[in-house]
């Protein structure tokens, strides 16, 4: 995304083909504007096209998903691909690494790099970890999100407040539950109303 083009603040869906077969993704630019722009400047780049994913936890129970993965591809391509790209604020982006963003009812805008730990505002994020829910994956540093996304296999509230959630499966999560490590996203589109 150039520098200069605003946050998406509405609802998005997007067609994700694997190997598995077909998903729909919504995303919720109206909770998470920053997190949902990035995935969607991604897809808009077919960067997801051909990724992989690589790490997939069903065992001793269903946990999640992670697609997005590029492997040696990420470090060649994307980097160069998005080597003058930085976050430059909440309303106006070009992105590289994002930040965490979360959500809080009550609030108008979004909480960014910030963990949510106290009781009273951890029952008002917006967008938590159900099954099917959409977040970002990122290292121990706050602002480390990228590429690579987790899908949820079960309700996991134990990641609200720590992970970006923004959006959720709204077709397709037989063929989630389905993903096995090394299995391939085809491709990532914007559905056109």
């Amino acid at each position: 995304m150039k520098e200069g083009n605003k946050c998406i603040d509405q609802i998005i869906n997007v067609q994700m083909i694997t190997n598995r077969g077909e998903v729909v993704l919504q995303l919720d630019g109206k909770s998470a504007p920053l997190t949902s722009t990035n995935f969607l400047s991604l897809v808009d780049r077919s960067l997801y096209d051909g990724s992989y994913f690589n790490n997939v936890i069903k065992d001793p129970f269903p946990y999640i998903v992670r697609g997005g993965y590029q492997g040696h591809k990420y470090n060649l391509d994307l980097d160069a691909k998005l080597e003058n790209q930085s976050y430059i604020n909440n309303k106006s982006i070009a992105l590289k690494n994002i930040p965490l963003e979360i959500k809080i009812r009550g609030e108008d805008i979004p909480r960014y790099n910030e963990l949510i730990f106290m009781s009273d505002d951890f029952k008002r994020i917006v967008l938590t970890h159900r099954r099917g829910s959409l977040s970002m994956a990122r290292s121990i540093g706050l602002n480390s999100a990228n590429m690579e996304f987790n899908i949820a296999l079960k309700d996991l509230p134990e990641l609200d407040g720590r992970y970006s959630v923004f959006g959720k499966v709204v077709k397709g999560m037989n063929v989630i539950d389905l993903i096995e490590e090394g299995d391939v996203i085809l491709s990532i589109k914007r559905i056109r109303n």
